[in-house]
């Protein structure tokens, strides 16, 4: 088991290595998994989701359980929405924008009000159970570019371990060994494609397809490469939460819930290169004739995620509500696969598509525990404000094999633990009723950065309407929208021989339209 366990950590150490300036490590995805911006209902999202201590809405309870002790009805809400990411990528000169929407259920839940009877005391004993997104992972950028001082198969040919061609050499199409070698899959697809080969007299040394030597030995690139990458992901978190909750003399609820999350989140990137001009690169120049090549790199995780909560609501005075929840950690139980495609062409070696064995691999994260404090104040029934404020140390997020062993993810822990920080997220939001059976909402989402060394703050603006009909029936309308870009660099792949990779520089955010259909009964 243990030999299962350190070979599969060595692959996917390898592919973290190799591929980490375009393919997503990590850390990286601890961080999106562990981080949270609701959704919920379409009055909550509306409000900025600052119901921690107004309550009452099936959204709040992800951050505070005892939002259903409210309630003196039961109620059902379903709210499909639609989730929109937008990149602006500036990549060797060139400028382009890409959009990945998605359509997905914001929210789906029930709470059941049941009166004990009592003049005093515990007046309800309420249950709910209500599916929650709490992030959604839609995103796609994309860049081409020309350029002739480096190369992807240099880089690849460049690092490559020295170790003998034939240890990595597949036997047939369905042979797998090599891929368990010192080698990265890459570098394995790119040798049994043609896409990298040695020296003569060398078996050792590799040189990339894209690539001559000159007089003193120096590899380079003889002519123009068009270089094209694109990168999308799609995903959710969903909060199942089961909820039971009360209401004590109409001055204190209170509630506790477990939430049982479902996650799935899909990574795929993309990157090719051309010659511009093929006969810069011909065999009677010195090279392979090499023509083009592409890489496809798709990984998928899934899993469950676990983790307690409780939380209070008082009114001291009447309008006045003051609210506060505290959750466990959050226990995640992932499973991840991944496969990877290469293809290309040459004149020496023709034309070539290989794809890798399916990797997999098992591992748990552990979130950092949170925790909410809230203020809200209702005038009659004309208006309802709320404040909120959320503390959440994601610098204390921990990852470690299935078995529970976190020596394996040592490096991982002891980054997030240097790179990362504690945030202070602040919601508000309005609600006013001009007329009896009509809402006017607006609400604001401070989301603080995570990372000491890089700004992944957030600021989002929402607002939103309510219609109300004396039967019972309500539909809700919100829009959100992310007020700021958020910033980043990367490079399609490592310095090599003192050449440096293309950069790209990404500006995204996203936006939200959820619709909430509602019965009270």
């Amino acid at each position: 088991m243990f030999k299962k366990i350190l070979i599969t950590s060595v692959l996917i150490m390898g592919a973290v290595q190799a591929y980490a300036q375009i393919t997503p490590a990590y850390t990286y995805n601890a961080l999106l998994l562990s981080s949270q911006y609701y959704d919920g209902t379409a009055r909550s999202l509306a409000m900025g989701n600052a119901m921690t201590a107004l309550g009452g809405d099936l959204g709040a309870l992800s951050y505070n359980p005892a939002a259903s002790g409210v309630y003196y009805y039961s109620e059902f809400t379903l709210t499909p929405s639609i989730y929109s990411g937008i990149s602006h990528s500036s990549f060797l000169g060139n400028n382009t924008s890409a959009v990945r929407s998605r359509f997905a259920l914001a929210n789906l839940g029930w709470v059941g009000a049941f009166e004990t009877g009592r003049t005093r005391g515990l007046l309800n004993f309420n249950l709910a159970i209500t599916a929650n997104q709490t992030n959604n992972f839609a995103f796609r950028s994309s860049g081409s570019g020309r350029q002739n001082s480096s190369s992807y198969l240099g880089y690849l040919a460049a690092t490559m371990p020295s170790i003998h061609g034939s240890q990595i050499t597949m036997q047939d199409e369905y042979d797998d060994s090599p891929f368990y070698r010192d080698a990265s899959w890459s570098q394995v697809l790119a040798w049994n494609s043609g896409l990298i080969d040695t020296l003569n007299g060398n078996p050792t040394t590799y040189i990339g397809a894209t690539e001559n030597i000159d007089r003193n030995g120096n590899f380079f690139v003889p002519g123009t490469l068009i270089q094209d990458y694109y990168r999308e992901r799609t995903g959710y978190v969903q909060d199942i939460v089961i909820n039971a909750s009360g209401n004590v003399d109409n001055i204190f609820f209170f509630g506790i819930s477990l939430t049982l999350q479902s996650i799935w989140m899909n990574d795929y990137t993309y990157l090719s290169e051309r010659a511009a001009n093929p006969s810069e690169f011909s065999i009677t120049g010195g090279g392979i004739g090499f023509t083009d090549f592409s890489r496809e790199y798709q990984l998928t995780t899934s899993g469950i995620g676990v983790d307690l909560s409780a939380g209070f609501l008082v009114r001291p005075v009447a309008g006045l509500t003051i609210g506060g929840s505290i959750s466990t950690p959050n226990w995640m139980f992932l499973n991840e696969t991944w496969v990877e495609t290469m293809q290309g062409h040459t004149d020496l070696y023709g034309s070539a598509a290989l794809e890798s064995p399916v990797g997999s691999n098992s591992y748990r994260i552990t979130a950092p525990f949170k925790w909410n404090l809230g203020i809200g104040y209702t005038l009659g029934t004309f208006m309802a404000v709320g404040v909120d404020y959320e503390r959440v140390d994601y610098s204390a997020i921990r990852m470690a094999s299935s078995n529970g062993n976190s020596t394996l993810f040592q490096y991982e822990n002891d980054y997030m633990k240097s790179g990362y920080q504690a945030v202070n997220n602040i919601r508000a939001g309005i609600e006013l009723w001009p007329l009896r059976q009509m809402a006017v909402r607006f609400g604001y989402n401070y989301y603080s950065s995570s990372e000491k060394n890089f700004d992944n703050t957030r600021h989002y603006a929402s607002a939103g309407l309510g219609y109300r009909t004396a039967g019972g029936f309500f539909i809700d309308l919100a829009y959100q929208q992310q007020c700021n870009f958020n910033n980043n660099t990367f490079s399609l792949y490592g310095t090599y021989d003192n050449l440096s990779s293309p950069v790209a520089s990404e500006n995204y955010l996203n936006w939200k339209l959820l619709l909430t259909l509602g019965w009270r009964f």
